[in-house]
């Protein structure tokens, strides 16, 4: 079976304030009942052999690690500004973490880069702008609330490079 990529950024289980904070992204009446439905959402679209590179901004509160156990996919992190938990806590949900990652001539990151890196990226794949967007089709939000509170196909934002002969 392939393995597909998905990204998504800005998940932020247990963060009872995001609720009130992006309530028309996010119309739920508890975090609890928020968290269950992006579990379940994330659990629909992403099978177990799936790749899911989340871009930051994970969860809040230590008991929301328990959230990560149920969401399907071998998980990837690129850290986010809320993540400051020991580095050992998200390697039990996370194969790897990183700050930034190259993937496809584009930069992932979870703060939007400074336009003058666009000379050696194509564009930059960000989160930690919610429902705001920048008006330059260089980025691309993939906070949850861009997406429908749910990890999006890689192939789905961004082009495939055709191999050359």
């Amino acid at each position: 079976m392939n393995n597909r990529v998905f990204v998504i950024s800005d998940t932020h289980f247990g963060h009872k304030k995001i609720i009130e904070f992006e309530s028309g992204a996010r119309p739920f009446r508890t975090i609890e009942e928020h968290d269950d439905e992006l579990v379940r959402r994330w659990n629909d679209t992403v099978h177990p052999h799936d790749t899911v590179w989340h871009l930051g901004d994970v969860l809040f509160g230590e008991s929301s690690f328990q959230t990560l156990e149920r969401l399907n996919g071998r998980k990837k992190l690129i850290m986010g500004n809320h993540d400051h938990y020991p580095t050992h806590k998200y390697l039990v949900h996370f194969s790897a973490i990183f700050g930034v990652v190259k993937m496809r001539d584009y930069i992932f990151s979870h703060v939007p880069v400074h336009p003058n890196q666009f000379g050696r990226f194509l564009g930059n794949v960000h989160g930690h702008m919610h429902s705001n967007v920048l008006n330059d089709p260089r980025y691309i939000n993939v906070s949850a609330e861009q997406i429908n509170l749910t990890p999006i196909l890689l192939d789905s934002i961004l082009p495939r490079k055709e191999p050359t002969s």
